[in-house]
């Protein structure tokens, strides 16, 4: 019987201490969870040597007008109306190709001959029409002059009008096959038959592609080189849609290309699509280039730029250096305590406005304190020292 007294002494005893145990497990939990959520302001400190070593200088933060940019991406572009895929008008062989692969053409240079074997047939046939109209023409006015006179029959006066009016519209669509040909109909003569049809640059441009070469065998509309007007050369800027009502014509643009050594082409916005293009799920800007296309520019080259959203309005502003960038974020540098020489910084997380002439202008993530002196050199030294507290700090625990 005293065993089991004994027994369940013991076993309500630890019922109590795990009730116990359990309830300052959770107050320990709660404290450390309270803690965690306390927001902690890491400082940095530099000795008065580290500080002249280093030559760090602060200032207050001054205000400048800034315009604030958008970044993008994008590709320099040749739209299609600005290129032309030339082919051949009729069956045929190409009989001698004038040009070269990246030759510059001004509109109506010869670019290929091409014969075709019934281009003499056409060409006899409307000079033997001519000569018959000019016949006819006189059969009507004489048959015409009789029946006024009433000295023929009507029915010969009719027959003399219909075979002129064939005859008229014969030579209109001869005449029409031969502009289709190139060959200016009222010119042509039997001392100047052709026997080839020239092929002519549509545009002023430049050649970038030759599909056939000299003597092959082609139909009507087989293509035989490809030009595009370089001049035309402008930007693609891809615009998401959170962005789209930020953009409108008359926006200047910096445009950075690979190997550029960071030099920046401005463009001007002078059209907007209406449609998303789908396979970048963007909307296409066009940026017209403000300097000319130069030679080492090229159809569908990557780029990236910035757009700038509106006119500079004044914006507090640090040298661009004097904003610490770590991964995607960006920080500043303010002076909290200064006393013999020796410093205090604490970082302030802020988001870049735009970029000119060397100034960035920013936003703080929290409002700074009024008159707050920001870290103007050496802004880099200042943040690696604050890195060295950090390990140091963790090494200790």
């Amino acid at each position: 019987m005293k065993n089991k007294i004994a027994l369940a002494s013991i076993i309500l005893l630890l019922l109590v201490s795990c009730k116990n145990s359990h309830t300052t497990e959770q107050h320990t939990t709660a404290h450390q969870r309270s803690v965690e959520e306390q927001p902690t302001t890491t400082l940095i400190h530099l000795s008065a040597q580290q500080i002249q070593l280093a030559d760090i200088a602060w200032e207050t933060v001054e205000t400048r007008h800034v315009s604030t940019t958008l970044p993008l991406t994008g590709e320099l572009r040749i739209h299609p109306e600005n290129r032309a895929v030339v082919s051949a008008p009729a069956d045929g062989f190409l009989g001698d190709l004038k040009v070269r692969l990246n030759q510059s053409v001004r509109k109506g240079d010869l670019l290929a001959t091409l014969r075709k074997p019934d281009l003499v047939d056409l060409q006899q046939q409307y000079l033997e029409n001519r000569d018959r109209l000019a016949f006819l023409q006189i059969e009507f006015d004489r048959y015409r002059t009789l029946q006024n006179d009433e000295a023929t029959a009507a029915k010969n006066f009719q027959k003399a009008e219909a075979e002129l009016r064939a005859a008229t519209t014969t030579d209109q669509l001869l005449a029409a096959k031969l502009r289709l040909y190139g060959i200016d109909a009222e010119q042509l003569s039997p001392a100047n038959v052709r026997t080839e049809l020239r092929i002519v640059a549509p545009l002023n441009g430049t050649v970038t592609a030759i599909h056939t070469s000299t003597g092959s065998a082609v139909q009507s509309g087989t293509p035989i080189c490809e030009v595009a007007d370089f001049s035309a050369l402008h930007a693609d800027l891809f615009v998401f849609e959170k962005d789209i009502l930020k953009i409108k014509p008359g926006q200047k643009a910096d445009i950075f290309l690979a190997g550029g050594a960071g030099k920046a082409l401005q463009a001007t916005v002078f059209s907007i699509d209406r449609v998303l293009d789908p396979a970048k799920n963007a909307l296409r800007v066009h940026a017209r280039l403000e300097a000319p296309a130069q030679p080492s520019l090229a159809d569908g080259l990557y780029l990236d730029a910035k757009l700038a959203l509106e006119a500079p309005v004044a914006l507090p502003a640090l040298p661009s250096h004097a904003i610490v960038r770590e991964g995607l974020e960006e920080f500043i540098l303010i002076l909290e305590n200064e006393k013999e020489g020796a410093a205090t910084f604490e970082a302030v997380k802020v988001k870049s406005l735009g970029t000119t002439n060397g100034f960035t202008a920013f936003e703080p993530e929290t409002p700074l304190p009024a008159h707050a002196k920001v870290v103007r050199r050496g802004a880099y030294f200042v943040w690696s020292q604050g890195k060295v507290e950090e390990f140091a700090e963790e090494e200790g625990h």
